[in-house]
């Protein structure tokens, strides 16, 4: 009875320790894991922003596959605060009932998840990682991983005439061209592209980002 009692308190001592070891070790992994846009070893993406032109997304992201347009829904596009890489306000989505965020959804290798959140600033509270759904071609629904501004604006940006846009919402000139080539390259609605190319930008550009992602000819209002 003694050594039955002994062998049991063993295996329940290994067990509770190998149990301890598996959640300490790789909280990322083990994070990631339970994500609902993860599919095997590749995650589902909806990029709103920059990162609808392939170019620009291969830069840190080179498994990225486009899968086609996709639409948030019940969101607002918006832009807020500054980033220095592309001095000018940076692209967020708000909630906003009967309001839609068109964008591309991409399909992309786990290997690079920490890539995408480090270009997005998660660990500096910048954005923050959402899993939303996201409706795309033929009639279906995906869940996929969107960043959002930590800080969002207050304020609609389409209710706010041009001339009263504040300079924290205004994105630069090379951002929203980027955002414009991107939109076109996957094939989103005339109406939205037209209403990018209407946006209020602070008239910045930047030349290396320019030449990078091949924007000089991409038409925009001025």
């Amino acid at each position: 009875m003694f050594v039955t009692l002994l062998i049991l308190s063993v295996f329940t001592r290994n067990l509770s320790a190998n149990h301890s070891g598996q959640s300490g070790n790789g909280d990322d992994n083990s994070d990631s894991m339970v994500l609902p846009e993860i599919n095997g070893n590749k995650f589902y993406y909806f990029g709103y922003g920059s990162n609808m032109l392939t170019t620009r997304i291969h830069l840190q992201n080179p498994t990225a596959i486009k899968i086609g347009p996709g639409e948030l829904n019940d969101y607002r596009l918006d832009f807020h605060t500054f980033t220095k890489r592309w001095e000018g306000a940076p692209a967020t989505v708000v909630p906003h009932p009967n309001r839609t965020v068109l964008g591309t959804l991409w399909e992309i290798d786990l290997i690079n998840l920490s890539n995408l959140d480090k270009q997005e600033g998660v660990a500096e509270g910048i954005y923050r990682p959402l899993s939303l759904s996201i409706a795309h071609r033929p009639n279906r629904t995906t869940i996929a991983r969107v960043y959002t501004l930590v800080n969002e604006p207050s304020t609609d940006l389409k209710l706010l005439q041009p001339n009263d846009t504040p300079f924290n919402r205004q994105p630069s000139k090379t951002y929203l061209k980027c955002l414009i080539k991107g939109a076109i390259e996957t094939g989103l609605a005339s109406d939205y592209i037209n209403w990018l190319k209407s946006i209020k930008h602070n008239g910045n550009v930047v030349d290396e980002l320019e030449n990078l992602l091949d924007l000089k000819d991409v038409k925009i209002s001025k």
